[in-house]
């Protein structure tokens, strides 16, 4: 049966469209490629575009697919969400590593190269739906938080660079201060945003209840329990799946094998968000440190001869197996489970 794969490129003020008609991974017509412009206007002579080009193919077995770019996606997946079509919203560095061998910027071979991901890949499609009212709103704020504490580390950056430099003058003297006002008040302003966070979790009933049993775990603080509700959609998202939360945060092992001749070493994607990788690093030395199942767990690989790097790696996914098993059943942290109880509720 025929379906269409629509790739979509998406920039500021445009996007462009490749359309794929197959039955399966077997093509059956001639590909076609427009440009439209990224607002309501364009999203309408779009929408009239594709049924053109469908050949009379249900708009049930459409499929658009395009990079999850934030600002500059939302609004199309918004509107095509809202009139009842499939859209899904892939990881970025995925599709570009799916096709690692293309190097051109080029933007019809971009969203073709897109629609061709999604014939490929479409037993793997995860449709996209807009956020709860809450949860996008703590989206924002997580978001925003994130960019305060960038420009923070910018200017602690800047000045203790300036403090290695033996040169003194009433120019350096001025921007040192400057720089401390500033980072003040950002950090003023990350305060205020975190009070705001607290306050809306505390407002919605369903967040503030996986809220909790995901802060029940030693090592686990507001903005990695945050981070966790933002990217997973309250775990939703992956379908509760603690292999697919691990891969997307990057720390899922996997290796290649293929009769005799090809066999690689498990080991991690670097296609992953570098801000939530980041956070769970900082979770998994806090949980060594402060959990002591984790750092039991942490010690026995160390002591069975496991590189620390891979050792806190292994932690990282623990830690993801038990929160989701945490939130699936409902159940807070218990400092008395038994090993066996844990692996058993991690699986």
């Amino acid at each position: 049966m025929n379906k269409i794969f629509i790739g979509i490129d998406f920039s500021k003020k445009k996007f462009d469209a490749t359309a794929i008609t197959a039955d399966g991974l077997n093509e059956t017509g001639e590909r076609k490629y427009d440009t439209f412009s990224n607002d309501v206007k364009g999203f309408r002579k779009f929408a009239k575009w594709c049924k053109g080009i469908s050949g009379g193919i249900d708009p049930e077995d459409w499929l658009f697919c395009g990079e999850d770019t934030g600002g500059y996606s939302r609004p199309l997946s918004s509107w095509l969400y809202s009139h009842g079509y499939n859209i899904w919203l892939e990881n970025a560095l995925r599709i570009k590593g799916c096709n690692a061998l293309k190097r051109l910027k080029d933007d019809k071979v971009d969203s073709a190269m897109i629609a061709d991901y999604a014939m490929r890949h479409a037993d793997k499609a995860e449709l996209w739906r807009p956020l709860g009212e809450s949860l996008s709103q703590l989206r924002e704020l997580f978001l925003y938080r994130h960019r305060l504490v960038r420009h923070r580390c910018s200017f602690e950056v800047r000045n203790s660079e300036k403090n290695l430099t033996l040169e003194k003058s009433p120019v350096k003297k001025l921007m040192r201060h400057s720089s401390d006002r500033i980072i003040a008040q950002i950090n003023r302003e990350i305060a205020q945003c975190e009070k705001a966070i607290r306050e809306l979790i505390a407002s919605d009933e369903e967040i503030n209840r996986i809220y909790g049993i995901i802060t029940s775990m030693p090592g686990i603080g507001m903005i990695n329990a945050v981070c966790l509700i933002v990217y997973t959609e309250n775990f939703r998202r992956f379908g509760f799946n603690a292999r697919k939360i691990a891969t997307y945060y990057g720390v899922a092992p996997f290796g290649k094998y293929s009769g005799t001749s090809i066999h690689t070493e498990p080991h991690v994607s670097p296609f992953a968000n570098r801000t939530i990788k980041s956070l769970l690093s900082q979770a998994a030395l806090a949980a060594i440190r402060f959990n002591p199942m984790i750092h039991a767990y942490y010690h026995a690989l160390i002591d069975r001869g496991k590189d620390k790097n891979l050792a806190r790696n292994n932690v990282k996914c623990k830690l993801i197996r038990i929160i989701t098993a945490m939130v699936r059943q409902g159940i807070a942290f218990d400092h008395n489970y038994n090993e066996n109880k844990i692996v058993c509720l991690s699986a």
